[in-house]
């Protein structure tokens, strides 16, 4: 069954932004529209903590970062932004809208949520992991029988998280992006902005005016709209052109 004929599930994907490296959220949308691609800065998966043990270079750490999706439907995006207890990362009411079958092309795929709970599976998928990356031999021998499909292994490592009692973020419906995502502005389907009206002045004011452009264009929504409000501001952009 097609998830487009489906209304839980989601066509697009969204990306929202954060504070981060003293920056706002906001701060770093605008830096995202200017260079028309999403850094990714961290990995997230279960095996981040044997990185340094392992004694993991600077190149390979990278290698395991992503850029972080939701599908999530938009009404339920608003959940994604309030505060929850046990997340270290707090999401803001800012981000990009993706189609979702355009990112699949490019290879996004869903984070791989495993219940770990009652199982030895989590100390099974460690011993898995340290059997490939536990000394730079191994690493070695992994590129040396693998070759290309060597960043595909670590690509699949990227995705893999665990549940547990206290740690269970498989209802964020999250996908992950290898590597940084370059894209162009017709890829965007909305962006996501806590005040819309005075984002789209400060994009007036901030962007280049080749940016605004294009990026004047791109309905501006709010997560708590509901699908009504949001269908409106699609409609006006699209008879302003």
């Amino acid at each position: 069954m097609s998830y487009r004929i489906r209304d839980d599930i989601s066509r697009f994907l969204v990306h929202l932004t954060r504070n981060y490296g003293g920056a706002s959220a906001e701060d770093n949308l605008f830096a995202i529209l200017r260079r028309k691609r999403i850094e990714a800065r961290n990995a997230h998966c279960l095996f981040g903590h044997k990185f340094d043990h392992y004694g993991f270079s600077a190149l390979l750490k990278k290698k395991f970062n992503t850029v972080c999706f939701t599908e999530a439907p938009f009404p339920q995006i608003r959940f994604l932004v309030s505060e929850i207890p046990g997340r270290n990362i707090r999401l803001q009411p800012f981000g990009l809208v993706f189609k979702k079958s355009s990112l699949l092309d490019r290879g996004v795929s869903p984070a791989i949520y495993l219940n770990a709970k009652g199982t030895q599976l989590r100390e099974y998928l460690l011993r898995q992991f340290g059997s490939h990356f536990k000394t730079r031999s191994l690493y070695r021998n992994l590129v040396r029988d693998f070759h290309d499909d060597a960043d595909s292994i670590i690509n699949y490592y990227s995705l893999i998280n665990i549940i547990s009692d206290d740690y269970d973020f498989s209802w964020e419906r999250e996908w992950r992006f290898p590597g940084h995502l370059e894209f162009d502005y017709d890829e965007l389907y909305a962006i996501i902005a806590r005040n819309p009206k005075q984002f789209e002045q400060r994009c007036g004011e901030t962007l280049p005016d080749s940016v605004v452009r294009y990026v004047s264009r791109i309905p501006v929504v709010y997560p708590e709209w509901n699908y009504e409000r949001v269908i409106e501001e699609f409609s006006v952009k699209l008879w302003k052109q």
